[in-house]
């Protein structure tokens, strides 16, 4: 909750002071194994404690601080809160770290995660600007890393080898 809503708050600061000419929208993303925010703002209710079942254990907290905050955050915004599992928080791992060189924990990546899964639901439209936070390091996690990264790929130490595994 400190997190979003500190950068609603930014956001805001901005706006207030002349230096952009809107707030942006912003999309909370939770763990499906973990999702009291989610549950709250689809339901229209106050935050409820909630079970924490994810590997994304920086952000797996069934009770979160400032609850009100980070709701009334995204709600201000014009934006939306949605949840991924862990198998696609997983996959965004592999993907930053294979793509843009990111080696982001579970946690970190979890918005990337939510931005692929917010374009699939026609949350975030085709042709919008969109910018992600990654807030932790993969050393954090190292085993959760190698889960991302799967089994390596051995071949000869040749470029035509390189190309015929895939790798290039």
């Amino acid at each position: 909750g400190c997190t979003i809503g500190g950068v609603y708050n930014g956001f805001h600061d901005l706006y207030e002071l002349g230096f952009i000419d809107r707030i942006p929208k912003i999309l909370g993303v939770q763990s499906t194994g973990c999702c009291p925010f989610v549950d709250a703002a689809r339901e229209g209710r106050d935050l409820a404690p909630t079970e924490e079942n994810t590997l994304a254990d920086s952000i797996a907290v069934g009770v979160p601080r400032n609850p009100k905050k980070a709701l009334r955050a995204v709600s201000a915004s014009g934006g939306a809160w949605i949840a991924v599992p862990d198998e696609a928080i997983l996959d965004t791992m592999g993907l930053l770290g294979r793509t843009e060189g990111v080696f982001g924990e579970p946690a970190g990546v979890t918005a990337t995660a939510g931005v692929k899964a917010a374009v699939e639901a026609g949350i975030i439209k085709p042709g919008e600007t969109v910018t992600t936070i990654s807030t932790g390091s993969g050393l954090k996690d190292v085993k959760n890393a190698l889960r991302a990264a799967g089994r390596p790929t051995l071949c000869e130490p040749t470029l035509e080898a390189l190309e015929k595994s895939g790798i290039l």
